[in-house]
C-alpha cells in the first residue's frame, strides 16, 4: 500500500506540473487534487493521450513519469550497461544520463573518452562534450569544441550546436559575435528561443526598439500557431510578453 500511495502521489504531481507547464484549463488542477487517481486517469485519457501521436511528446511523457517514480533508474541502467559492455555507445548513453542528472564533470570525462579512433570527430559526441563543458561554465572550451566540430563537418546542419555556440560567446562577453550568431540562428532555428535570446541581448546593449520588434514577432508567431506549438514554446512566449509589458 505505501508503494501504491507513493505511485499515485507521484502521478498526481506529474499531472499537476503538466497542467501548469502546458497551460491547460485550470479546472484540471481541482479535479486532480480532489480525485488523485481518478482525476489523473481522466487527465491522461482526455488531455495527454491525444498528443501521443507526436512521438517526441510521447517520449518526453515517458521520461517524465520515470523521473518522478524513480529518478535514478536511467543512471543505474546506463551504468550497468557500461559495466557489462564498455563500448562507445554505452559510454555516450551514460554521459547523457549524467548530464540529465546534473553531473556534467562525469559527462565531460565520458564524452572525452569516447572521442578516440574512428569516433574522434563524431558530431553527436562532440556536441555532447560541448554541452557538458557549457554546463561546467567552461564556455571557452565549449566554443573550442564546437569550432572543431564545424571544421570536421563543414556542411553539417546543427542548430542546437549553433545556439550553444552563440550562448557560449555571450557568456564570455563577446557581445558582438554573440549578436551575429543569434541573428543567423533567428533565421532558421526551430522555435522561438533564438529570437528571444537575440532580443534579450539587444535589450542589454541598449537597442530597445530592435528588441521590442523581435519580442512582438515572437508573440505573434506563437499566438498564430497551433496549440501544440504554443505548448512547446510557452516559456519563451511568456518571456517575450513579460518584456513587452515592462
Amino acid at each position: 500500500m505505501p508503494a501504491l500511495a507513493a505511485l499515485v502521489f507521484g502521478l498526481q504531481l506529474l499531472c499537476l506540473a503538466h497542467v501548469i507547464r502546458t497551460g491547460r484549463r485550470c479546472h484540471w488542477l481541482f479535479i486532480i487534487m480532489a480525485l488523485p487517481l481518478a482525476g489523473c486517469l481522466a487527465y491522461l485519457l482526455i488531455e495527454i493521450l491525444p498528443d501521443l501521436r507526436h512521438s517526441r511528446a510521447a517520449r518526453q511523457a515517458v521520461r517524465d513519469v520515470g523521473a518522478v517514480i524513480d529518478p535514478e533508474r536511467g543512471l543505474r541502467e546506463a551504468t550497468q550497461r557500461l559495466a557489462e559492455a564498455d563500448t562507445v555507445e554505452n559510454r555516450a548513453a551514460l554521459a547523457e544520463e549524467c548530464l540529465r542528472r546534473g553531473r556534467p564533470a562525469d559527462a565531460e570525462r565520458l564524452f572525452q573518452s569516447c572521442l578516440i579512433g574512428v569516433h574522434a570527430t563524431d558530431h553527436a559526441l562532440m556536441l555532447g562534450l560541448a554541452r557538458a563543458q557549457f554546463a561546467l561554465e567552461d564556455h571557452a572550451g565549449a566554443c573550442e569544441t564546437l569550432d572543431r566540430l564545424r571544421a570536421a563537418h563543414p556542411g553539417l546542419d546543427c542548430p542546437d550546436g549553433h545556439l550553444l555556440y552563440a550562448r557560449s560567446k555571450e557568456q564570455q562577453g563577446e557581445v558582438e559575435q554573440a549578436l551575429i550568431e543569434y541573428a543567423a540562428l533567428a533565421e532558421y532555428h526551430p522555435g522561438e528561443e533564438a529570437r528571444c535570446r537575440l532580443a534579450l541581448l539587444l535589450q542589454k546593449t541598449g537597442r530597445v526598439a530592435e528588441a521590442r520588434a523581435l519580442f512582438e514577432q515572437v508573440v505573434r508567431s506563437v499566438e498564430r500557431a497551433t496549440k501544440l506549438y504554443y505548448r512547446s514554446e510557452r516559456d519563451w512566449y511568456e518571456v517575450a510578453r513579460r518584456n513587452l509589458t515592462e
